[in-house]
């Protein structure tokens, strides 16, 4: 009994609830963006490939938001006993940015990444044997192109440092720290 009051209560309110869309207001001063991205470093001097995305809002022109990398290729070391381990690396934290020039289609941004992630050595049994985890900072030099008024494609120059309080095992702090360039697709209201 009481599903069905709920239902009617429920049926009823709905007949009186209207969606009210007005007209798109063309705010210049705000907006918002959601962006994938994908970065091409190195790794313990080998080519490593982080992929992932993010978003935020914009208030007069100033980026600020949120984003993820994971690195997406496989990385292995072998120990004294011969034993496999897989390195996974992920990272996310605040993204900061400025376009320069924003009102030519092609224009200049400036961005920086602040971060915080960690590093997993899991051997072939599915055992993990470090959680290690890092500070880094991203700065990074880009051109973006707009597209379409809502749709915008950066490419640039970056370079990432990792700060580890603890040592990872098997690799070196610095082998997390490389320059590197990165393709950003980016969707929102500019």
């Amino acid at each position: 009994m009481k599903k069905l009051i709920i239902i009617i209560f429920l049926i009823t309110g709905s007949l009186f609830a209207s969606a009210q869309v007005g007209d798109f207001d063309d705010n210049a001063d705000g907006g918002g963006f959601g962006s994938i991205m994908v970065s091409f470093r190195t790794l313990d001097e080998r080519f490593a490939l982080y992929s992932g995305g993010g978003g935020g809002f914009i208030v007069k022109d100033f980026r600020i938001g949120v984003f993820f990398n994971g690195l997406t290729n496989s990385f292995s070391k072998n120990d004294t006993l011969n034993i496999s381990y897989k390195l996974g690396c992920s990272y996310g934290g605040i993204w900061l940015g400025y376009p320069f020039f924003k009102n030519k289609d092609l224009h200049g941004l400036a961005e920086m990444k602040f971060s915080i992630g960690n590093t997993r050595l899991i051997n072939t049994n599915w055992i993990q044997i470090d959680n290690g985890m890092f500070y880094g900072f991203t700065p990074s030099l880009a051109v973006e192109y707009n597209v379409t008024d809502v749709f915008r494609i950066s490419t640039g120059l970056e370079y990432h440092y990792s700060l580890f309080p603890k040592p990872p095992v098997y690799y070196t702090a610095s082998s997390f720290c490389s320059p590197g360039v990165f393709i950003s697709l980016k969707l929102g209201t500019f």
